[in-house]
């Protein structure tokens, strides 16, 4: 096994495991969040909603201009976006509660 290999293998281990703990945290937020904390080495992908907001602001950002120019209904689509961040903030919400709430136990 060559060092390039391991590599490959490594990232591809820390993806599926990020990519299941956030399938986790979509599926069943009270069991994940308990096994997040109780292990506490990926901690920090409770603050995973904040991440898909900031690279969806992101994008939102880049197809804004051409959006509103080619779509006829541009209030429908600031509409899911209010809808999206309002979504985004209470599932955050529950998830910073599920962090405090097995923190102290």
């Amino acid at each position: 096994m060559t060092f390039r290999h391991g590599l490959k293998a490594g990232s591809w281990a820390v993806a599926y495991s990020l990519f299941e703990i956030v399938q986790g945290q979509l599926i069943h937020p009270y069991q994940t969040m308990r096994q997040l904390v109780r292990e506490r080495v990926f901690v920090w992908m409770t603050f995973s909603p904040v991440f898909l907001w900031l690279f969806s602001l992101g994008v939102w950002k880049l197809i804004e201009v051409s959006l509103f120019s080619v779509v006829p209904f541009p209030g429908f689509w600031l509409f899911l976006a209010l809808w999206f961040t309002i979504g985004i903030g209470l599932y955050q919400i529950l998830l910073f509660y599920f962090l405090l709430r097995f923190w102290r136990i």
